[in-house]
């Protein structure tokens, strides 16, 4: 297994990678039969935001437009005000629901890819590279309540960063403004210090989703005592998590001007070929959330490895200690 090959010193810089890119073909049938919910679940969410959602915030962006070359004195001006008033209502509305949509099912989804992943890749699981869906849906339904409570614990961490991340900027403009004859000084002052929120922001969120990985690993574990657990395990890993945020954020950039010219197609009366590349798009983007998944599934296990390991040989040496000087 994998486990057994990781480095004795935490995990190599890219090995998790590839191990993550790996790990689906060990039990390929249950990968296949999870891409195709993953698959299923994007494209809903993508096909319910470019139908719904777009439309009513391109309305309103036309209604704006309308009003800055409109006369303020005219009929047209007042119903003008009017209809952006009831559509930026409607979104409102419309975006809440969406909103409620997106956290349930990427959170369905995300729960039962690691439930898939950890399946597959831990050691203790004798039957894991035969596991049907059926079985892993199971099993995900018998130990869905610590993974569920860490994903919530998370989701309101992860809400409170940004909220801070966002004052902090809105606060800056703020204090730009008011001193905007001292603005290179203040642009100076701030920058590593949006840099650095902006870089913990990342980190806090890749360690919120490692904790997610404990919690669906260890059992026991969840909520805050996932989160601190993940926090240790990727102490003083950054040369292997940089590399992973990196992978994933270009693949997700590198994929983005799929949907774009997607949105652009269907825009332009080519509706068959939008929702082509829609699906295409909705297709490249599972695959990178199963690799991303897989990924971190990796990492967590070789770093739990070094972990055990490290504890083995500092007990083993203590029990020497203690022997030598018994004998002594």
């Amino acid at each position: 297994m994998a486990t057994k090959s990781a480095q004795s010193t935490g995990p190599s810089f890219f090995n998790f990678l590839k191990e993550g890119l790996l790990l689906p073909t060990r039990n390929r049938r249950l990968f296949m039969a999870v891409y195709a919910v993953v698959f299923a679940s994007t494209t809903l969410l993508l096909l319910s935001s470019d139908v719904v959602i777009q439309p009513l915030a391109n309305e309103i962006q036309l209604d704006l437009m309308a009003l800055d070359s409109a006369d303020p004195g005219s009929p047209d001006f007042a119903k003008l005000v009017q209809e952006v008033q009831d559509d930026t209502k409607e979104l409102l509305l419309v975006g809440a629901g969406y909103l409620v949509l997106a956290v349930v099912v990427s959170s369905a989804v995300r729960i039962l890819l690691l439930f898939a992943a950890v399946s597959t890749y831990s050691d203790s699981e004798p039957g894991a590279t035969s596991l049907s869906l059926g079985a892993l849906l199971g099993k995900a339904r018998a130990q869905l309540k610590g993974p569920l409570l860490t994903l919530g614990f998370v989701y309101v961490l992860q809400i409170v960063c940004i909220v801070l991340v966002a004052f902090m900027g809105v606060l800056l403009g703020v204090l730009m403004f008011m001193l905007r004859h001292h603005l290179i000084v203040l642009v100076v002052a701030s920058t590593p210090l949006l840099a650095a929120a902006i870089i913990f922001t990342v980190y806090f969120s890749f360690l919120c989703s490692l904790s997610i990985v404990v919690a669906v690993a260890e059992p026991g574990r969840h909520g805050a005592a996932a989160l601190g657990e993940a926090w240790r395990l990727a102490k003083g890993k950054r040369r292997q998590i940089v590399p992973y945020l990196a992978a994933t954020g270009a693949l997700a950039a590198v994929l983005s001007p799929v949907h774009t010219l997607a949105r652009a197609c269907a825009g332009d009366n080519k509706v068959a070929l939008g929702l082509l590349l829609g699906l295409v798009y909705a297709a490249l983007m599972a695959l990178v959330q199963l690799f991303a998944v897989c990924a971190m599934t990796a990492f967590y296990y070789e770093c739990k490895e070094n972990s055990d390991n490290q504890l083995r040989a500092a007990t083993g040496y203590a029990k020497l200690s203690s022997e030598e000087a018994t004998a002594a």
